[in-house]
């Protein structure tokens, strides 16, 4: 039996020369190299994706808690100072946390700015829970408003019993770290009546607590040419809603 020859029939080898060789490694870098980008690209996506769904999800969440507990409040026992019912707390005339009381519970939280920043973090000011880890944001069971009594040295209760307190936010561990962190938080009374019975707006802004990551002027991620941007993990978002005491 004859075996078939690997020869053409000018007596030359057949076979692919060198050139076809390296067009053929050629075109397979290419398309892995495209395939490998499409995946990372698709990568960032769904991360962004998760980040958003996350700040979107807390926010639902803390809203609908948020409504909850205003419903079950006399307005006349929110403790007010100055008139206004968020207390804000600075250190050195930079606000490092905040809480209002509403005379059942009482919602208090430290800034993601605070946080993010060591010196801050370590210093007066910081809303801490019985374990010493500073707290992110928690609802906490208050049924005196005693968090929002100013103590004789001017000062506010600054640590959490852990067994009456809810942390609607994970706590930040470290200055840095990309947990959702509270950017802004701002009560204000609409109805013009004074009562048992009134109406608030309520608007507070959650995103990354990675300060560098986010243009402070305006408080949105900063842009993809900006050597800090950090888009795949960063996120923020604002919610505002009316809220009602119910007397």
């Amino acid at each position: 039996m004859q075996r078939p020859s690997n020869r053409l029939p000018d007596g030359r080898a057949a076979g692919f020369t060198l050139v076809e060789l390296m067009l053929a490694m050629a075109f397979i870098s290419v398309l892995l190299l495209s395939i490998t980008m499409v995946a990372i690209q698709a990568g960032r996506l769904y991360n962004r994706g998760v980040v958003l769904r996350d700040v979107n999800q807390a926010g639902r969440d803390i809203s609908d808690t948020l409504r909850r507990d205003f419903l079950q409040t006399n307005a006349e026992k929110i403790t007010k100072v100055d008139d206004q019912p968020v207390i804000i707390i600075r250190n050195g005339g930079t606000p490092v946390s905040g809480r209002f009381c509403l005379g059942g519970y009482s919602y208090v939280w430290n800034y993601a700015a605070a946080l993010d920043n060591e010196r801050l973090r370590a210093g007066s000011g910081i809303v801490h829970s019985d374990d010493g880890q500073p707290i992110n944001l928690a609802r906490v069971v208050d049924r005196d408003g005693g968090l929002c009594a100013k103590a004789a040295n001017g000062s506010y209760p600054a640590t959490l019993t852990s067994g009456e307190t809810t942390q609607l936010l994970k706590s930040i561990t470290r200055a840095g770290e990309g947990t959702i962190g509270l950017h802004r938080l701002t009560l204000a009374k609409v109805s013009k009546a004074d009562g048992p019975e009134e109406l608030y707006r309520l608007n507070f802004t959650l995103g990354t607590s990675a300060i560098a990551e986010i243009n402070t002027s305006d408080g949105t991620c900063r842009p993809p040419a900006d050597d800090q941007s950090n888009l795949e993990f960063c996120a923020v978002n604002s919610f505002d809603m009316i809220v009602r005491t119910n007397g």
